[in-house]
């Protein structure tokens, strides 16, 4: 079973495979040299670099709202390039289906509309 480390502060390892409980202050004082060596002895460990802020003159956010929408642009650009358009024969048909369906769900909304005046003039 492994065993739980004490918290920094609660006191160290006595050597008997349990932790907490009152220790005596010299068993504290080995516990905290032997974690110092450990981190003494190791190579130390590399650190990643942050990169220094640059102070832009100016007003910055009319530069990066420049830079959003034309960013904005070359990608709609991009997108538009993808579309598979229409040759003009195909653009013709579809827009007379259109037309078709507009005017034949027009006629019947058209008769529905009649029907329900004639019915409430009848019933006021």
């Amino acid at each position: 079973m492994a065993r739980a480390r004490a918290a920094k502060g609660e006191g160290g390892d006595s050597g008997d495979g349990k932790s907490g409980g009152s220790k005596s202050t010299p068993a504290r004082a080995s516990a905290g040299a032997r974690s110092r060596k450990r981190r003494q002895s190791g190579p130390p460990s590399p650190r990643p670099q942050q990169k220094r802020r640059v102070e832009k003159s100016g007003t910055v956010t009319k530069d990066v709202q420049r830079n959003k929408t034309s960013r904005f642009i070359q990608e709609v650009i991009a997108e538009l390039r993808k579309v598979s358009w229409p040759d003009r024969q195909t653009l013709l048909q579809s827009t007379a289906v259109v037309l078709v369906v507009v005017a034949i769900v027009s006629a019947y909304l058209a008769v529905l509309d009649n029907i329900f005046e004639r019915a409430v003039d009848a019933i006021f």
